[in-house]
């Protein structure tokens, strides 16, 4: 219980770290950071098309994170050694390179023209550097309406990139807040699930569930992130339920069962502590309503319908398919292709049409072998 408790005080402080370092920029989500300044870069110099380098944080190799011109999706992701080509060297110079004939340079790698079918011809390269640390490099590449960069272009460039470093360092500071957090919340849901031999696992396979029927649902990438802490946390009430109830391995009375019932709003609760609310606003009507039903038969408001967020009902349909499947001392578990005609069944009267027709459409395409889905998917949402 103490180490439960802990977290949740680990998570409420970095709930506020997060939102300090989202006030840093106006656009933190840190792919639209390297585009933007890579945009910036090669319109203000007149380039034809330009690279985005960061080095990994293994600090061995740098990739490609942004890419601008003819065949830019081919060179995203490409990676060099850390002191591969002039892009390497300049990250490890931190100092700037002006080279007006590529194909006369030493350090010029020509692994990326090949990739991509570009032709380089001249080059600026410059460092992102803040607070003496190099985050990575810049290229500009071909001079728009001349043949070769300048020194004047040069000195531009290194102007602009001292600006643009600073958001970099901002989003990347962000980025790894976010990942901070998504750990902490993972872990805590963990801790809660012990609690319950048989619900090992639960809140992560809930989550992943949630997060599938919205990218079938069509839901933004942004949005599936929320969704899954919301769904990683829906739980988190069981903290105030006794372990003889909550571990009990046989049936419950009913007067167990309104105990039971009662972690809805006790996780509510525990979660609406959390500041700022904003940014856990979601996670708390999830925790409260997802034992909520359609037809207003749920607990513990009696919503009706889209009276249910978003969030509540697809986690709704997740958590019962889970708790359907699940083998404990008095029941061996549903097969799923059993528990999703279960829901189906359930359509309309406890379950949003739609998100059942999702979740099941997740089964069909993966012939009921979610273990392999969920390799397929883990990117789409995890940080």
């Amino acid at each position: 219980m103490e180490r439960v408790e802990n977290l949740e005080l680990q998570v409420q402080e970095l709930l506020k770290l997060l939102e300090a370092a989202k006030q840093l920029n106006s656009n933190l989500e840190i792919e639209e950071v390297f585009q933007n300044i890579l945009l910036q870069m090669v319109t203000m110099i007149g380039a034809e098309a330009g690279t985005l380098w960061v080095l990994e944080q293994d600090g061995e190799e740098i990739k490609v994170v942004a890419a601008y011109g003819e065949s830019a999706d081919k060179i995203v992701n490409i990676r060099l050694k850390k002191d591969e080509g002039i892009a390497g060297k300049v990250i490890m110079s931190g100092e700037p390179v002006l080279i007006r004939n590529v194909k006369e340079h030493p350090d010029w790698s020509n692994r990326v023209d090949e990739s991509s079918g570009f032709v380089t011809k001249s080059m600026i390269t410059v460092p992102l550097t803040v607070k003496g640390k190099v985050l990575g490099s810049l290229q500009l590449l071909n001079k728009k309406q001349c043949d070769y960069f300048n020194e004047a272009d040069v000195s531009l460039a290194v102007a602009l990139a001292s600006q643009s470093a600073m958001a970099l360092h901002n989003s990347q500071m962000y980025d790894e807040l976010q990942q901070m957090f998504l750990s902490m919340i993972r872990t805590l849901a963990k801790v809660l699930d012990a609690r319950d031999p048989y619900t090992a696992g639960h809140s992560e396979r809930v989550a992943n569930y949630s997060v599938w029927i919205a990218g079938k649902l069509g839901m933004e990438a942004d949005r599936k992130k929320e969704l899954y802490k919301a769904a990683l946390l829906h739980d988190v009430g069981k903290i105030g339920i006794p372990d003889d109830i909550l571990r009990k391995p046989d049936r419950l009375t009913a007067e167990e069962y309104e105990a039971i019932k009662l972690h809805t709003v006790v996780g509510a609760d525990i979660l609406s502590n959390m500041e700022p609310k904003k940014a856990v606003a979601d996670v708390i009507q999830t925790a409260r309503s997802h034992h909520e039903r359609m037809d207003g038969s749920g607990y513990p408001d009696g919503l009706k319908g889209e009276e249910i967020s978003q969030f509540a009902r697809i986690v709704g349909v997740a958590d019962t398919f889970d708790a359907m499947t699940t083998a404990r001392s008095y029941s061996k578990g549903l097969p799923y292709r059993d528990a999703a005609a279960e829901l189906i069944r359930c359509k309309e009267t406890l379950f949003d049409s739609a998100i059942v027709d999702a979740f099941t459409t997740v089964l069909a395409e993966s012939d009921y072998d979610l273990t392999q889905y969920e390799a397929d998917h883990k990117k789409e949402y995890r940080l």
